[in-house]
């Protein structure tokens, strides 16, 4: 594995950086890293929890830089049959498994082995690295690092978002609320049933009714074709509650995503919440037994992102890849904070979405080589071309 960017790939990868856990260790390997190349960079701590991001500017200190934007937070491994160990890189048949080999340590392996090209060229205008975490749980991270780049006397003019495209620009992605629905019924008998209320009961009729509203979300059809599903969409996620058959059931709650591509209703699905706990058909069940609810908590939420056609992002992307064609997809990025913030933005990286979250995830080596020519060749713009910004 005599690459570069494969030998930071396997030592970020031996980092488990679970969103449930710390990323500390892998903040430290790249701390140190860029130390040794005499790169200064600065830690954006989560003030509650044992996280933090990574800042770092290198080439002068003046407006108009690229920032490199990548997570560094990876999915769970646990119920994942792996053929190997998650936290060991594998190269295998021109591919490299591993978690987060895909999503998407490949591309913050590739910027750094980009680093010292960058350092021994005469840069017109900055790279800023900016390295965050949580995002595998919300997008909850990136904030704060976007409002620390942002603080600079000499902002910068673009970012990249280096999620797995397969090399390809896109331009839009949906957007995403999740919520918590929570039931509470009468603990009893269960031979007294019909004097109570079961909070599984509960759950199961507003499951019905939301896949009902799910489907009429079609309605909301946007006119971009390059979404491969253009209109909100819900998936349900795991449920739990009760404690025996013969006991009625006190608790129950269940998790729901909502996706919307830019366009269509970002608070569908809330308001549909708040009118179907509103309406009497539960109000009726509720109404007088103490201690008996129905709620719902938005407990996640992220914009939809829609890049300005012919933005010195867009434009940069298309004169440094030769690709004109821009993408939209259905999953969601960082990139929606970052245009939010005003920075033009697009999500171009190594590796295929598919492979994501999978067991025995993987990235095939010439997305990693393709990302490391592209990179390059984004340096080399940067000691030629007309400044950013």
């Amino acid at each position: 594995m005599a690459n570069p960017t494969l030998e930071i790939l396997r030592d970020l990868v031996a980092f488990d950086t679970e969103s449930s856990k710390s990323n500390l260790t892998l903040i430290d390997f790249v701390e140190r890293y860029l130390d040794r190349l005499g790169i200064a960079s600065e830690r954006i701590a989560d003030p509650d929890q044992p996280k933090s991001s990574l800042c770092a500017r290198i080439g002068p200190d003046t407006s108009g830089g690229i920032i490199l934007s990548g997570h560094t937070d990876v999915v769970p491994v646990s119920g994942q049959n792996w053929a190997t160990d998650p936290f060991d890189l594998v190269e295998k048949d021109g591919r490299v498994y591993g978690r987060g080999s895909c999503d998407m340590k490949g591309f913050l392996a590739s910027v750094l082995a980009a680093v010292p090209e960058m350092i021994k060229t005469d840069l017109i205008s900055p790279f800023y690295l900016a390295f965050s975490y949580d995002e595998e749980v919300g997008c909850t991270g990136v904030s704060p690092l976007i409002r620390h780049l942002l603080s600079k006397e000499n902002q910068p003019a673009l970012c990249i978002v280096g999620e797995p495209t397969m090399m390809r620009p896109v331009t839009a992605h949906t957007g995403k609320q999740i919520f918590e629905i929570t039931f509470t019924g009468t603990p009893m008998h269960s031979s007294l049933v019909p004097s109570g209320v079961s909070a599984i009961s509960l759950a199961g009729q507003a499951i019905a009714r939301i896949a009902d509203q799910a489907l009429k979300f079609r309605q909301f059809t946007i006119a971009d074709d390059r979404f491969t599903y253009p209109f909100p969409t819900a998936n349900f996620g795991p449920i739990e509650g009760g404690k025996a058959v013969n006991i009625v059931a006190e608790n129950c709650k269940f998790s729901l995503e909502y996706r919307y591509p830019p366009g269509a209703p970002e608070n569908a699905m809330r308001d549909f919440l708040a009118g179907l706990f509103a309406d009497e058909h539960f109000t009726k069940q509720i109404a007088g037994h103490p201690g008996a609810s129905a709620k719902f908590e938005e407990l996640v939420s992220y914009p939809g992102f829609t890049a300005q056609q012919g933005s010195v992002a867009v434009e940069l992307i298309a004169s440094t890849s030769g690709i004109n064609e821009t993408f939209a997809v259905n999953y969601g990025t960082e990139a929606g904070h970052f245009a939010a913030a005003g920075l033009p933005t697009v999500v171009f990286g190594p590796g295929d979405i598919q492979q994501a979250h999978q067991p025995d995830e993987y990235i095939e080596c010439a997305q990693l080589l393709a990302c490391d020519q592209f990179l390059n060749r984004l340096i080399a713009k940067q000691t030629q071309g007309t400044r950013n910004g």
